[in-house]
């Protein structure tokens, strides 16, 4: 049976160095004024139309359908601005030659599971010269209202794959909590913004300071 692999993105596939939080920021206030501010709002392993919702909520406003989509527009276009103007996304240690592997092994389905919206998780992806279409399940953070909802999307879309043929990738807590509530397994990874301390302390399965370590995660996920 194929184990079906969900990659995090942010701190597990690569880093922005910021540019994700600015360009929200920049898009929030071009929308709804200078007053929009997403200091206080733990991001790591959040869905970004829940962060934007947060946001919203502490202005006292509620998110409406519309500006929602011109927010996603106006977004997008901030990031690749800034990608153009200033390419310093980084592709984690391991990452490509990990993604090579994943796209050709027998044994694996490599899966996309990201808290982005999908315009800008494919911006992001671009700049770092990761395509899109090596992912046969890709799970945006608008597929599901919560983070543990978007692993039952995956695992249906991957053709109703069981939790125990399931691994989630990812860099923080909320990685760990989605995978375990689904009954997957979950690599924890501390190149994002926690520590591998805070990993295990989680409750990870394993931990990796990176994904460099090829033979030690395969022996894990197909072990």
């Amino acid at each position: 049976m194929k184990k079906l692999l969900l990659f995090d993105l942010d701190g597990t596939l690569l880093l922005t160095h910021g540019a994700g939080v600015r360009c929200m920021q920049r898009a929030g206030q071009r929308i709804w004024g200078e007053q929009f501010s997403l200091d206080g709002i733990a991001f790591g392993g959040g869905l970004d139309p829940l962060i934007l919702a947060e946001a919203l909520q502490n202005l006292g406003l509620e998110l409406d359908p519309t500006l929602h989509e011109r927010f996603q527009v106006v977004y997008e276009a901030e990031l690749r601005g800034e990608f153009a103007q200033n390419p310093t996304v980084q592709v984690l240690p391991g990452i490509a030659a990990l993604l090579e592997q994943a796209r050709d092994h027998e044994r694996s389905i490599l899966g996309l599971l990201t808290g982005n919206y999908a315009p800008t998780g494919i911006a992001k992806l671009a700049a770092a010269n990761i395509d899109p279409d090596w992912f046969r399940v890709k799970i945006w953070g608008d597929d599901g209202p919560t983070r543990p909802d978007l692993v039952r999307v995956a695992m249906e879309r991957g053709g109703n794959i069981a939790p125990e043929h399931v691994v989630v990738i990812g860099d923080t807590p909320r990685d760990v909590d989605c995978a375990h509530k689904n009954g997957c397994s979950c690599v924890a990874v501390a190149t994002g913004g926690y520590s591998r301390a805070e990993l295990e302390q989680a409750g990870a399965d394993i931990v990796f300071d990176d994904l460099s370590d090829h033979a030690a995660l395969w022996a894990f996920i197909h072990g």
